[in-house]
């Protein structure tokens, strides 16, 4: 990766996606997914999720957590010189992520292997972006009950139904890989590269897109993903990580889902 690259406001490819209707087949731009150097407002209320999520518990979570994370990470990020437009493009590669210049080094570096992010900046980078990333992602996949569909639609759906059997093994695999994930992490439905839909964990703020850090069979694009730290249901169902996730399903974004396999599946770039 060139310093260049790295100075340059990075997107995620918009793509473009077949989207099949009763009559035609037509394209339509599939817009991108880059998650941005701030907090996105939530486009709910904190108590709209309720009685599944509630309010005491995405107001902390949010204000709080999500917060002091971006906090962290521009405080990471400052005395690197980055400047990151979507912070995405940070985590497939971090172990070498190639510095730039720095203008405020009063001395040149001249020769020598391009720099390369320390092995302390390299954890800061994995622990705040890719929790940055995955609270944001988070937040774009919960939705109040009874405003969307109720379970997957359209290609998602029928990509579903191919690799798990059906929606009620689908959301059987993705709870008992949840349920038997030991300790603070996420659970997330990936799309991969050779086209398998797949349910994974990753353990402390790990995602399918850090290819430096986790297997291949666990890498590749999110269409779903869910918080499994303890911050994100202590308050209401304590330890019962059951009732947390038995809940969550009833404020899933299915919309959202639909939209981020569109662009996983995109195989044009514009």
């Amino acid at each position: 990766m060139s310093k260049t690259t790295l100075n340059r406001r990075a997107f995620i490819s918009t793509g473009c996606a077949a989207v099949t209707s009763a009559v035609v087949a037509a394209e339509e731009l599939v817009a991108p997914l880059g998650i941005p150097m701030r907090q996105e407002p939530l486009p709910f209320d904190f108590d709209a999720l309720e009685p599944h999520l509630d309010a005491a518990t995405l107001r902390l979570h949010y204000n709080r957590h999500h917060a002091e994370i971006l906090d962290n990470l521009v405080a990471t990020l400052h005395p690197l010189n980055l400047s990151v437009g979507n912070v995405s493009a940070l985590l497939p590669n971090i172990r070498s992520l190639v510095l730039p210049s720095n203008p405020r080094r009063s001395v040149v570096r001249m020769g020598g292997p391009p720099e390369t992010l320390s092995a302390e900046n390299q954890q800061a980078l994995r622990m705040y972006a890719g929790a940055h990333v995955n609270h944001t992602a988070f937040w774009r996949y919960l939705t109040p009950p009874g405003s969307g569909p109720a379970g997957p639609e359209g290609r998602v759906a029928d990509a579903i139904m191919r690799e798990f059997g059906g929606i009620a093994e689908f959301k059987a695999a993705f709870t008992d890989a949840a349920m038997k994930h030991f300790g603070s992490g996420w659970a997330f439905v990936v799309y991969r590269t050779d086209g398998r839909l797949v349910v994974t964990t990753t353990k402390n703020e790990d995602n399918p897109m850090m290819k430096d850090f986790v297997s291949p069979e666990q890498q590749g694009r999110f269409i779903l993903c869910l918080d499994l730290w303890e911050h994100s249901y202590y308050l209401k169902y304590r330890n019962d990580r059951r009732k947390y996730i038995d809940a969550w399903w009833n404020v899933v974004n299915w919309n959202f889902v639909s939209r981020a396999y569109a662009v996983a599946t995109s195989k044009m770039r514009v």
